[in-house]
């Protein structure tokens, strides 16, 4: 593992905006905001309730067994493109999304959703070049907390630059 080494002349707030930018992390606030907001005005493209049967969690009987799971994703893209041309190679397929999600959860193990969520997160947008950024949100309506209840949840975003 090789250690990354800032300036000895930068000052510390200048260290701490070099290691933001080395790391991919908007180097202030501001930048921060100007990423989320071109999210809110991106196109979206969301796929709802995809179910998924795959063996995350902590106990040895949730790897063992299965149990399924629910995913929710909004991929953030210009779709001007696509609307303007009508070809599908112009926009990102949500057919071949979900198809990949599917396979990804059910051919990786995680004990936490939080895990499985982020892993789903980096998949879409290594490969999809044109995917913006990623709303994942991951259900587990069978969660074994021994009292009744819909679902547990996580809901995370991503962007591009959070996985350079």
């Amino acid at each position: 593992m090789s250690t990354k080494h800032l300036p000895e002349n930068a000052t510390r707030t200048e260290g701490a905006e070099l290691a933001r930018r080395e790391a991919g992390v908007p180097a202030t606030r501001t930048a921060l905001a100007h990423v989320e907001d071109d999210l809110a005005h991106a196109d979206k493209i969301c796929i709802e309730g995809l179910e998924v049967w795959a063996n995350h969690g902590v106990y040895p009987e949730e790897t063992a067994l299965g149990q399924k799971f629910v995913v929710s994703l909004t991929v953030y893209a210009d779709t001007s493109r696509a609307g303007a041309t009508d070809d599908l190679d112009a926009s990102i397929d949500y057919g071949a999304v979900a198809h990949d999600v599917d396979a990804f959860l059910r051919d990786n193990t995680y004990k936490l959703i939080e895990a499985a969520a982020e892993g789903v997160a980096a998949l879409v947008l290594r490969r999809y070049p044109a995917a913006l950024g990623v709303r994942v949100r991951l259900e587990k309506p069978w969660a074994p907390v021994g009292l009744p209840l819909a679902t547990v949840a996580v809901e995370i975003e991503r962007t591009r630059a959070a996985i350079r």
